[in-house]
Parts: structure tokens; C-alpha cells; sequence
């Protein structure tokens, strides 16, 4: 009796608990046994076919990124041919395998396939801002073959129109060793009183280990080289569902809380962080690429590896571990160790290999988190069958898990109730 007494007064105290306590499900937005390419007419869907341009099998979605306008976009980077078009809209059309996808910002944006450098090559992922605004980083690459620089490309969501194009100098990447994967924006001028003048944008070269920032206000970009990017042999073997395959990924997953960098190779256990204030002066990196080492820090290490990752307005840092497949928050208030590594409630089945995480307010004013999950071991292992659930866009409301740092005290991770 007594202990049920202090159950209920310790609850009391901690209102937030009780929320804690009710865990949200996911939610499977669009799956696919393999993904289903929509055409503009029947005769350009002939001429992929026949040139080799349409091999449905040889498409992994990589990332996914909702927009306001209740549109999902998927990206679809070119590992090798095969692929018609590298950035898609999710329809509401439907095939036996799944739902179909429409080139964008159309069928001619996509079609080059390296041929012309003013077309989107090879979309790696993306990032839509508050400004309605998409940068696409397009790593110029099919096949592991440098067709064209790499490049940022930003639409105007209003118009589906392209406002902006950057092509990154050559001195910013190796033709035959650099791939750019992951875009993070932070923009210091935001809507409403803001015009969206000012940002920066870093991006992630995940086989040159590097990051790159870009400043628009200087319309420039210059590198940036630390250890902590490289990956770490001791966890380059990756299991997955029971299936193992070897992938020497440097670093790879980003985010931020609008003061520090987050990043993670993906042949690695442990999370690092540097200054935005660092990365944003270039005066920093004109005598080297690998300077300022004092202000790069290991945050701390996780249970297992993992690839995307995404961070909520109240600095909750998301990521699905390998092995085990689970869904883990840790707040940045915390000690970033497994002691502090919040499991969430979600089916192991529905998330395998994450590639893709984007944070995104929906209509109801709710943060959710939205995560493409490509069962990428498969492809690794080459088991994958179209006669299996292969991609997933799932999603989960985020409030029973959201709290101010400064009142929250999770229950969590010290109670059990049964």
C-alpha cells in the first residue's frame, strides 16, 4: 500500500510521466515491393525500356521529406542504371507493387541521365526548410562514375520552380572518391519576420570523409576534414535482421539544435558534435581543411550503429540501431551513453536500414517523425525479393515524447510498469 502511495505522489510531481507512459505506434504511410515508375506518356515509358533507362529492380529509395502541401517526395539516387528519374512525388495512384511515383519537378528535370549537367543527375537526399523551400543535394554520380560536378539545387515549393543552382568547385570534392549524401539547412533569417536571405547548408562527402558548408549570403562553399568523419574498422561489419554485410560509410548522419553540429560516421558506434560558429567561418579553414581540431567532440557512444538521423525542436536526437532494430531518443541535456538511450515502442519489421529521417510539423501543429526504411541489407547481401514488403515510409506523432529540457524528467528509462 505504501509503495502505491509514493507510485502516485512521485507521478503527480512529474505530470509529464504519465504521458510518457502511452507510447505512439508507427505508422506505415506507403510501402512497395519494389518501386512502380509513373510516366508522362505511354511512349516515354517504351523508350526507357528500351534504352535501358526503366529496370524497376535496380531502384533503392534513399530518403523522404513531407511537405505542407500534403505531398511526400522520394529520393532515388542512380547506384547504377536502370533508374528513369532521381526525385520523385509520391502519387495517389496505385500498382500491385505500390504507389506510383511522378518525376519532379518533371519527366525532363530527370531524363539525362549525365548527359546534361544542367539536369538533375543523381539526387542523394533532401531538405525542405520554413521557407517552402527544397535544397536537393544532386551528387553528380551514377554507377560510381563523376558525370557531373556535384550540385545544390533549391525550388521554390510555391512554384515548383528552381530559384537557385550551386555547382561545387572541383576543389571541393575528388572526382573519382567523393560522394555527396546528406544536406542539413539552418537559416538564420526564417519566416515570419525573416526573408530567408541567409543560411548555410552542410553537407556530408561520405566516401572523401569531409563536410562541405555552403553560405548563401557569400554564394561560396569550402571544406572541412576531421577524424571523427572517418569510419571505424572495428564496426564496419553491419548486422541487420539477421543479414551481414560489410560497409565502410564515413560520416554520414547529421543534425542539429541551431548551436552544434551532430554527425556520426556510419562505421561507427559514436556521435560528434562541433560549433555552427566554427563551420561558419571560413577565415577558420583558409590554411587547411583540417584545422580547429580542439573544437570537434565526441558526444558519446551508442549501443550500435546507425545511419539517419534527425533531431526535434526540444534537441531530442533520433536514430534506428542495427542490432538490435530499435528506435532510440536521446535528449541533448543527457549523457549521450546507452544508459541514456530512450527505446521506443516500434515494430523491428517496419524500420530495418533507416536511410532517410526527417522531422516535419504536420497539420495539426504536431512534430512527427518521418523515416524511409529500404531493407538496404537485403540489397547488400543480394537477397532482396520483389515477392517481399522491401520500402517503407513510416511516420510517428512525437508529443508523448516531447518536454521542455529544463522541466522533464523521463520515468521512463528508471520505472518499470507492468
Amino acid at each position: 500500500m505504501r509503495t502505491n502511495i509514493f507510485m502516485l505522489l512521485l507521478l503527480a510531481l512529474m505530470p509529464h510521466a504519465l504521458m510518457s507512459l502511452k507510447q505512439r505506434d508507427l505508422e506505415t504511410v506507403y510501402q512497395w515491393r519494389q518501386l512502380v515508375f509513373g510516366f508522362p506518356t505511354e511512349n516515354d515509358r517504351r523508350l526507357a525500356l528500351a534504352n535501358g533507362n526503366l529496370v524497376p529492380g535496380n531502384a533503392v529509395p534513399i530518403d523522404v521529406a513531407p511537405h505542407r502541401k500534403s505531398r511526400v517526395f522520394v529520393t532515388i539516387p542512380r547506384f547504377q542504371t536502370g533508374i528513369p528519374y532521381s526525385l520523385a512525388l509520391v502519387s495517389d495512384q496505385r500498382d500491385v507493387n505500390g504507389p506510383i511515383l511522378q518525376p519532379y519537378p518533371s519527366y525532363e528535370w530527370n531524363n539525362a541521365h549525365g548527359t546534361d549537367c544542367d539536369k538533375i543527375t543523381s539526387a542523394f537526399r533532401v531538405a525542405i526548410t520554413a521557407c517552402n523551400q527544397m535544397f536537393v543535394i544532386d551528387s553528380g554520380n551514377i554507377g560510381g562514375y563523376q558525370h557531373c560536378p556535384p550540385q545544390l539545387l533549391v525550388f521554390d515549393l510555391n512554384t515548383d520552380t528552381l530559384i537557385q543552382r550551386y555547382r561545387f568547385d572541383s576543389d571541393l570534392y575528388l572526382s573519382d572518391g567523393s560522394l555527396f549524401i546528406t544536406p542539413i539547412v539552418v537559416v538564420q533569417d526564417p519566416p515570419p519576420k525573416g526573408s530567408c536571405q541567409r543560411l548555410h547548408v552542410y553537407i556530408a562527402d561520405v566516401n572523401n570523409h569531409g563536410l562541405v558548408i555552403y553560405d548563401s549570403k557569400l554564394n561560396t562553399a569550402w571544406r572541412v576534414e576531421n577524424k571523427f568523419m572517418y569510419p571505424d574498422p572495428d564496426h564496419g561489419t553491419h548486422t541487420i535482421a539477421g543479414d551481414t554485410f560489410t560497409l565502410m560509410d564515413g560520416i554520414f548522419g547529421l543534425a542539429t539544435d541551431g548551436r552544434q553540429l551532430y554527425f556520426h560516421p556510419l562505421a561507427s558506434l559514436s556521435e560528434y558534435a562541433v560549433p555552427l560558429s566554427v563551420l561558419n567561418n571560413r577565415t577558420n579553414f583558409l590554411n587547411g581543411v583540417a584545422v580547429r581540431e580542439d573544437q570537434f567532440r565526441l558526444v558519446g557512444r551508442r549501443s550500435s550503429q546507425c545511419a539517419a538521423q534527425a533531431m526535434d525542436s526540444y534537441k531530442n536526437l533520433y536514430c534506428v540501431t542495427f542490432n538490435p532494430i530499435t528506435l532510440t531518443r536521446w535528449s541533448s541535456t543527457k549523457p549521450y551513453d546507452v544508459k541514456h538511450e530512450n527505446r521506443m515502442s516500434a515494430d523491428p519489421h517496419l524500420l530495418e536500414f533507416v536511410s532517410g529521417m526527417k522531422v516535419f510539423r504536420g497539420s495539426s501543429g504536431k512534430e512527427e517523425l518521418w523515416m524511409m526504411s529500404n531493407r538496404y541489407q537485403k540489397v547488400a547481401t543480394g537477397t532482396l525479393s520483389d515477392g517481399e514488403i522491401n520500402y517503407r515510409v513510416v511516420r510517428r506523432v512525437l508529443d508523448d515524447v516531447q518536454h521542455p529540457p529544463s522541466t522533464h524528467q523521463d520515468l521512463s528509462s528508471g520505472l518499470i510498469f507492468t
